[in-house]
This record gives C-alpha cells, structure tokens and sequence, in this order.
C-alpha cells in the first residue's frame, strides 16, 4: 500500500506541475498550425542534431511590428530632421522634404505612395558620417523613449509576444536562432539584444558601408558611408547572406512578405526536417491589415506557399494576444 501511496503522490505533484506551467506558446490559438509547430520542435527536431538546428526569423513585420514605418525608417527620420533642422537647405532633397512630412505623420500618403526609390536614400543619408556606434545608441535610445501613438507603447515595446514565445520554444529546445533582415545590422544590434537577448553574432541585416578610423587612444570609429556592402538583405539575397554568415542551411524560417520567400526555398532544400511560415497581417483591429507583399502586387503568393507546403500565419486566427505587455 505504501508503495501505490507514493506512486500516487507523484503522479499529483506532477499534474499540479503541469498545472502551474504555462504550456508552449501560451498566446497561440490552440489550433492545428500551433499543434504543427509543437510537432515539429518536440517530434520532428528530435531526428535534427543539435548543432544543425538552425532557425532564421525576418525582423519587421515578423518580430514586431513594421507600419506605417519599421524601425529603421523611424530612426532615419528623425536623423534627417535633426540635420534640416541645423541647416534649412538641406530641405530642398526630397528624402529630408519626407522626413520632415513623416514626422508630422507616419501614415502620409503623400510621402507612402511615391517614395520607393529614396528609401534606401532616406536611410543612408540620415547617419553618413556617422560612427556606427553612436548610432546604434541613437537607435536604441530613439527606439525605447518614442511613443507609437495607436498603441500608447514605446517603439521598443512593438514586438509580438506570440513570436517572443516562439523564440523562447525554440531556443528551449536548443535551437541556434539567427534573425535575418533588410534592416541595416546596426539597427538590430540596437534594438535585439535587449528585447531578444540575441548577441550580435545572430544578427545578419544590411551592411552599411563602413570605412574604420583608427585611433590609438579613443579607439576605432567605423563610420557610416553613403551604400552598403553587397547584397542587400532582401529576397533571395537572403539565402546567399545566410549561408555566407552561418555556413549551414536552416531548418526553420519565419517571415511575413514574398521577400521572405528567399530563405523558405533555402530551408526547404534542408535534408532534415523543416518548417516554413509567413506571418499573414490581416488584423485591422489589434494590429494592421495588409497584403504579403511591399510594392507592385505579386500574384500567386499563396499558391507559392501552398506549393511549397509552406504555412500560413494568419495574425486574427492564430494569435490570442498580440503584443507583449
């Protein structure tokens, strides 16, 4: 009998356990795509040694939120700003008239619809000169103390927490994540460690041309030049920079636009087990709604993840909360 008491004492301690942890991915629907991840990460992964479980995340509009402007581009604003600002004749380049525009408000048509060609402009422009390090003190300061003004949160605060999960899952089942973005690698190294805890050698964004100032006593200040470092992260110039920064291909790759679909046909090539998702933005009411794609419209986007066995997230379906608190 003593030995049946005790069987049964465990067994209690151990639902009430279960009871007091929160199970994975606590702010995901509990429906057939989250059981899909969980079968993948505790099931699937399982075959996957541990030094090949490689997962890649794009940043906006996948890790936080990206409209009207991503992080980047709110930076860059408010560094073109603080240069009309000191000199007015500065004001008639068109990538300073949008700052200031956009400054007054973000969701500008005037500005959003016809300024495709001057947004890499718009941000190179804002810092040039600069050392990379202040700026990505600028950036994470600029981020933390500027409010978002529908949701009342600091910029910084702008992450999904469904996705802030994930990361945690994944991690806790030793996953090496890498976030991958067009952004430049100074803004992620300004914003992620802190929210992600990712160190920089996980961060692989756009490269701004850089030119190293050596100083013997103050240090080197690598300062910002007018370009990048080819290619741009973007499209399939994102599987070249994952595997030229990695060295491995993915198992796991998460993304929100078409431009994402680089690093899917990347992990889909993987000979282990993989997963490929997109973030669908179709929630006007907690977040935005828009279609997968930035610029001309890309038909059958859907039928590409759909061909591709591809997983659709749809942010209204699959996300019982969206933003971390």
């Amino acid at each position: 009998m003593k030995s049946v008491y005790c069987i049964f004492l465990s067994m209690l301690a151990l639902v009430s356990c279960t009871q007091n942890t929160p199970p994975p991915l606590d702010s995901w629907v509990d429906n057939e795509l989250r059981k899909s991840i969980v079968k993948f990460v505790e099931v699937d992964a399982q075959l996957i040694p541990v030094e090949d479980r490689i997962a890649v995340f794009d940043l906006d509009g996948t890790l936080a939120c990206e409209t009207p402007l991503w992080f980047e581009m709110y930076v860059a604003v408010a560094g073109l700003n603080e240069k009309s600002l000191q000199d007015s004749s500065l004001l008639q380049y068109p990538e300073y008239k949008y700052a200031k525009l956009l400054a007054a408000n973000p969701f500008d048509t005037t500005v959003l619809s016809h300024w495709g060609t001057l947004i890499d402009s718009m941000v190179l422009k804002a810092f040039e000169g600069t050392n990379n390090e202040v700026y990505v003190e600028y950036s994470n300061s600029y981020l933390n103390s500027t409010t978002d003004p529908k949701f009342g949160k600091p910029l910084a605060k702008l992450f999904y927490k469904p996705m802030l999960e994930l990361l945690e899952y994944l991690t806790d089942n030793k996953f090496s994540i890498y976030v991958v973005s067009g952004s430049s690698q100074g803004l992620l190294w300004s914003i992620c460690p802190d929210v992600i805890g990712l160190e920089r050698n996980r961060l692989i964004g756009t490269r701004t041309a850089m030119y190293p100032n050596f100083n013997a006593k103050g240090g080197t200040a690598f300062e910002l030049k007018k370009g990048i470092f080819p290619p741009k992260n973007d499209g399939f110039n994102k599987a070249l920079n994952i595997y030229s920064y990695i060295g491995k291909t993915p198992v796991f790759a998460f993304g929100n636009t078409t431009g994402d679909f680089g690093m899917f046909h990347l992990a889909s090539t993987n000979k282990y087990p993989n997963m490929s998702l997109m973030l669908n933005h179709d929630d006007s009411d907690r977040e935005y709604a828009y279609p997968p794609y930035h610029g001309p419209e890309v038909k059958g986007w859907l039928d590409s993840l759909n061909n591709n066995g591809w997983h659709l997230v749809s942010m209204t379906d699959n996300f019982s909360k969206v933003w971390i608190d």
